[in-house]
């Protein structure tokens, strides 16, 4: 009939990339909130409180109530819980027990050395990785292939503490290679001497890059078998755009996801090569903080980590779904 039409649909706004990555903070952001309420919770288990690291054995009865008043822990626990949330919200982490200087000046500086570590890591791993993977994959069964898995398998079987020790005894103090320990060294003098990155570097990336080699290898002699890949090469496809355009792109799919599932790797990494070598990093911060029951840097750090953590696996599902195997 005239004036009829078909009904006017509503065009969504948000590409389906864009609701796959809201959908999938949303996620992050309620996974964030449990586990910072979950640490809340077991810090409240430790034995004592932030007063008691802080008073004395001669301390009275009366001097242990005004230090925890003092330090605002006589305020009921799911109480001060909530003011810390609010406080975080608007970017006030509030001050720590132990120093009574803010929170964020206490974590500041340990930040930016895990995070110097965290950054020259993948910039490192990421080549690395794919490197190694494609030329293993490349050619199954090769001496090239079996150089690099037995290298590979060797870096992943060894605990990294074992590593870390092997380094310091033979190659730092040994051989005289390369410094032995980060005492006294700040953040500057890191980035002025790269010889003191070498040797935790080296733990690592060794930590993450074993699985992820041979992830991408067992992806690219899979891919390389696939029917359009045989096409491609009867049709003439030069070698370069196939790696590029059809084995690449499919064969880094599963190295992608595994790569965000390493977090829990790196950060017992991490933890290893700031005790080892004495790298005054978050890690280091953080235990010192679980000694003095210092509520407010335990949360804040975890928070700040869960949300580094939180968006770089968002970014990391989305550069696996970008890399879905194509046709």
């Amino acid at each position: 009939m005239a004036g009829r039409g078909r009904p006017h649909r509503r065009r969504d706004p948000l590409t389906p990339g864009a609701r796959f990555a809201l959908r999938r903070l949303g996620i992050g952001a309620g996974q964030l909130a449990v586990l910072v309420a979950l640490v809340f919770g077991l810090s409240l288990l430790l034995p004592g409180d932030a007063a008691d690291v802080q008073s004395s054995d001669l301390y009275s009865d009366r001097q242990r109530a005004e230090t925890r008043e003092l330090l605002g822990l006589d305020v009921a626990p799911l109480l001060r819980f909530a003011r810390w949330l609010g406080h975080a919200a608007t970017g006030d982490f509030g001050t720590s027990y132990a120093s009574g200087e803010p929170v964020s000046e206490v974590i500041a500086g340990p930040f930016a050395i895990t995070g110097v570590m965290a950054a020259f890591t993948t910039i490192l791993l990421l080549p690395l990785a794919g490197w190694a993977g494609f030329a293993a994959g490349l050619r199954p069964g090769s001496l090239r292939d079996r150089v690099i898995t037995t290298v590979s398998v060797f870096f992943d079987a060894i605990p990294d503490f074992v590593l870390a020790v092997l380094l310091v005894a033979y190659v730092a103090i040994g051989l005289g290679l390369f410094p032995a320990t980060f005492l006294g060294v700040d953040l500057g003098t890191m980035l002025a001497e790269p010889g003191y990155l070498v040797l935790p570097l080296v733990v690592m990336v060794a930590r993450v890059a074993a699985p992820l080699v041979r992830l991408v290898r067992a992806g690219v002699i899979d891919v390389s078998a696939k029917p359009y890949v045989e096409q491609a090469r009867r049709l003439g496809v030069g070698r370069v755009s196939l790696l590029l355009r059809h084995i690449a792109p499919n064969a880094l799919g599963p190295a992608m996801q595994e790569l965000g599932r390493t977090g829990d790797g790196l950060l017992s990494g991490v933890l290893i090569v700031e005790a080892v070598f004495a790298l005054p990093g978050i890690a280091s911060t953080l235990i010192g903080a679980i000694g003095d029951r210092d509520e407010p840097v335990i949360l804040a750090i975890v928070l700040v980590t869960g949300a580094v953590a939180v968006l770089v696996n968002a970014l990391i599902d989305l550069a696996g779904r970008r890399m879905a195997p194509s046709r």
